[in-house]
């Protein structure tokens, strides 16, 4: 069984977590890992089991041919898929992605990255080390601005290409509060009893898979907006000079969410994460299962043959 997720050309934290968690969860019925992209749609053999884990991922370029499993993707990108139905679904994201793929309310869980729980522990209050962390969204890291902003104003910043995936969730789970603009970073946060404030500073930050995502808690997304800055050509001067302005501006936006701190942090209610993460042990039994009778199944049709 293959495990597809989507590929940046930078390391992704949410997207790799996908090669993090399942191979500590199925890992004996891992054989590879895919990317998922236009090619694959065409490219892949029917032959071959999919796996569809952590991820916007539940679009068209899913391949209309050969089995696949579905374990808490989400839907937010790009068309839809013609025929999600025949897959083996085990739950998806949220109820937006189910509504949106027309599947019944009860295929809605959370996303599968609060399994992390199983295998980090929840660190109390008096051993947290950073009093506050930043985690920008991996495609607003250019250059060394994030980074250097959160040295300037005593914030902790986290990577979110950073390659080490034990290391990031520990920098995490030991913060006070977190200020999320990857998803992801909010997810785990929440799966670790952490705070966290939503901001958005790109065009790629997608408001539907967080909402999908927030729903499945009871909480609201409503991020605080930054400053946009031109992806400008290097000859266009009178951009240069207004992006120089409106990173200082981001700076102060920075430093005013962080002063806020927990007045603006969110964190859902402890009963309902349990109740889901309990409901994640049962998925993860059920998929056991599922691919211990289908290796079952498999190997008495080949002896037969």
């Amino acid at each position: 069984m293959k495990v597809v997720y989507f590929q940046t050309p930078k390391s992704n934290f949410g997207d790799e977590l996908n090669r993090w968690l399942w191979p500590r969860l199925i890992g004996d019925a891992i054989s590879g890992f895919s990317h998922h992209d236009d090619k694959a749609a065409t490219t892949s053999d029917p032959d071959e089991l999919l796996f569809y884990g952590i991820g916007t991922i539940l679009d068209n370029r899913i391949p209309q041919a050969g089995e696949k499993i579905i374990f808490g993707s989400g839907y937010g990108y790009g068309v839809k898929p013609e025929d999600i139905a025949s897959a083996k679904i085990f739950f998806v994201r949220g109820k937006d992605t189910a509504k949106a793929l027309n599947l019944t309310p009860d295929k809605a869980l959370t996303d599968p990255a609060v399994l992390l729980r199983r295998f980090f522990p929840v660190v109390a209050e008096q051993d947290k080390v950073h009093d506050i962390a930043f985690m920008p969204h991996h495609s607003s890291v250019k250059g060394n601005f994030w980074r250097k902003a959160c040295h300037e104003l005593n914030i902790h910043y986290i990577d979110p290409q950073s390659a080490d995936i034990d290391d990031v969730v520990k920098q995490i789970a030991s913060s006070k509060c977190l200020i999320a603009e990857a998803m992801h970073g909010a997810i785990v946060a929440d799966t670790f009893r952490v705070p966290w404030i939503a901001i958005s500073s790109v065009k790629e930050t997608n408001d539907f898979k967080w909402r999908d995502w927030c729903g499945t808690l009871g909480l609201d997304y409503a991020p605080i907006r930054f400053m946009a800055i031109y992806d400008a050509p290097a000859n266009k001067s009178f951009k240069r000079l207004l992006n120089a302005i409106k990173l200082k501006i981001r700076k102060y936006q920075l430093a005013q969410v962080a002063t806020a701190g927990g007045h603006k942090a969110m964190l859902s209610d402890v009963k309902v994460l349990n109740s889901h993460l309990e409901a994640m042990d049962e998925q993860v039994i059920k998929l056991e299962a599922y691919l211990h009778e289908r290796g079952n199944s498999a190997s008495t049709q080949s002896s037969r043959a």
